[in-house]
């Protein structure tokens, strides 16, 4: 079971969001359970006098799929990279399986794919050789980690170009890369900062 959280921008959601605290939020649930895998709860972030989060509050289950929507400068990007782990909140607490995860809490960190804005790929490496660099950043070698490969060119529509440069790719099957390689290691909560405008 795993969560996806990714963060959208559109023109409506500008004319619904005027301030940055407010953040609406679109869930499908996929499958439920009672125990939230992520727990953001009274999130707060000020740069200087200025409030980038002022008191967000969600949760999501496992295999919840979780959308931001709102106008630049809303709040999402900091509020993905608090929850990824990246940026130390000025108040409030997020939590993973029930964990209380912060920035500096390196035994959740594995639990959590990132898909960052800009690529995170290696042009001259394989799609292949991409996923298991990721792969074995992670702690993943031999058959688990050529299994996990697989799966996930699989996942991403990409195994019949495999064992081809990432260079040459379009767009499309580069982001397709980029978000295998936040899962490659199979974690239950992925977090993507990437933009799409509608």
């Amino acid at each position: 079971m795993s969560i996806w959280l990714g963060i959208l921008e559109s023109v409506d959601a500008k004319k619904a969001m005027m301030l940055a605290p407010h953040v609406l939020r679109w869930a499908h649930t996929i499958r439920g359970m009672a125990v939230p895998l992520l727990e953001v709860r009274e999130l707060r972030k000020r740069y200087g006098a200025q409030p980038a989060l002022d008191g967000v509050s969600f949760e999501v289950t496992a295999g919840e799929m979780f959308g931001l929507l709102g106008p630049n400068g809303a709040g999402k990007t900091t509020l993905m990279s608090i929850v990824a782990g990246l940026t130390q909140p000025t108040g409030g607490t997020v939590r993973l399986h029930g964990q209380l995860f912060t920035r500096g809490c390196k035994e959740l960190r594995h639990i959590i794919g990132i898909v960052p804005q800009e690529l995170a790929i290696y042009n001259e490496l394989s799609a292949r050789e991409n996923l298991r660099f990721f792969g074995q950043l992670y702690g993943l070698g031999g058959a688990a980690l050529e299994g996990r490969v697989n799966d996930v060119l699989a996942a991403v529509a990409l195994s019949d170009r495999a064992d081809h440069r990432a260079g040459p790719f379009s767009g499309g099957m580069k982001r397709r890369l980029n978000l295998g390689a936040a899962l490659v290691h199979g974690p239950p909560c992925s977090c993507s900062t990437s933009r799409r405008r509608e």
